[in-house]
């Protein structure tokens, strides 16, 4: 699903030309846009929308917004600071940014757009034939960094050291050794590029995600009593999650493969999950069984007995894991994650309603 960004400011009907009857361009836009299957996202509109957290907050959350899209649609009629910053940093993404306003353009503008239209109909129409798609390398890549800038720091004072980010369907991915971690006093380096995997698989598939941002004090397999699996729990809790899925690295001097294990409730189809996980995985090369590993065993134990859902964790050697210098096998295996998720997703969201 394509997700485009709104910027600009609210404009009045007399200025969208062959609309008189639209109350407001975003309105328009959204509307149409999402006819078409296109995910929204509009950032006056939402819990954060007028709330009284500071502006270096606002801001950085404007640009993790940004962040999560493929597409921009900024509007210049009546241009700001805020908007022109928004398309310089959307550009230098590498997001689709389509600008209204009036011609002749500034060569800024110019420079940080694909393409410009003086009326917001041809703009949406655009976007809608361009129809971007969510970039897998670059999403990762791009996220991977912001995250390799905490990889090692303890949360500031105030600051959570995890990130949850909400999706449409009722599986949950976890990468929860996204960052560096201390198990029993001893440092622990991240499974790198999980992080990225998680949070790219909640743009593609719309899954939920939950992911370590920085440095953990302990790690959340083992300890249970940590604000990271406190949200594990209250998502899971909510009755919105059929399926946790957790995503792990091994390191090089271990097999060069997959590992998949299962554990659920009686009765639960965990088994049916990983089996299908399997199959869709043998595209790469034959997925191993893991085995029972006691580091990682609380939190599984946990998700299983405890929350009662069914739970599937998948070791990813390095090799998987290296996508600047091996992006194949990167993008493969994160997009055939999404598949697998989106196609059990879609079958949980029937059964829950």
């Amino acid at each position: 699903m394509s997700s485009v960004y709104l910027t600009g400011d609210v404009i009045e009907n007399a200025d969208l030309i062959g609309l008189p009857s639209e109350p407001d361009w975003r309105t328009h836009a959204l509307s149409k846009l999402q006819r078409y299957g296109m995910r929204v996202v509009n950032p006056i509109v939402g819990p954060w929308a007028g709330s009284d957290e500071g502006l270096e907050r606002r801001v950085r959350r404007a640009l993790d917004l940004i962040d999560q899209c493929d597409a921009m649609l900024a509007n210049l009629r009546e241009p700001g600071y805020g908007t022109a910053m928004e398309i310089f940093y959307a550009h230098r993404r590498g997001k689709m940014v389509t600008v209204v306003g009036h011609s002749p353009f500034s060569p800024w503008v110019l420079s940080h757009s694909q393409a410009r239209f003086q009326d917001i109909e041809r703009a949406v129409d655009y976007i809608i034939g361009e129809h971007p798609e969510p970039d897998i390398l670059n999403l990762s890549l791009q996220y991977e960094s912001l995250l390799s800038e905490h990889y090692e720091q303890l949360p500031p004072a105030g600051e959570l050291d995890y990130q949850f980010l909400g999706g449409d369907l009722p599986v949950l991915v976890l990468a929860p050794h996204a960052t560096a971690f201390f198990r029993q006093g001893e440092f622990q380096e991240p499974d790198m590029f999980t992080g990225c995997m998680a949070a790219t698989i909640n743009r593609v598939a719309r899954a939920h995600a939950l992911l370590s941002t920085y440095c953990a004090a302990v790690d959340p397999l083992m300890h249970l009593e940590t604000p990271f699996v406190k949200t594990l729990t209250d998502v899971s809790r909510s009755g919105k999650i059929g399926l946790v899925v957790m995503l792990l690295g091994s390191s090089w001097h271990e097999y060069p493969g997959l590992f998949l294990e299962g554990a659920g409730p009686a009765g639960a189809l965990q088994e049916d999950y990983a089996s299908r996980l399997r199959l869709k995985l043998s595209a790469l090369e034959p997925v191993g069984i893991s085995l029972n590993d006691e580091q990682q065993e609380p939190l599984i134990q946990f998700v299983s007995k405890v929350l009662s859902l069914p739970v599937l964790v998948l070791k990813m050697h390095r090799r998987y894991r290296m996508p600047r210098l091996q992006s194949e096998p990167f993008v493969q295996l994160v997009g055939l994650l999404s598949e697998f998720l989106a196609e059990s997703g879609l079958e949980l969201s029937r059964g829950l309603h």
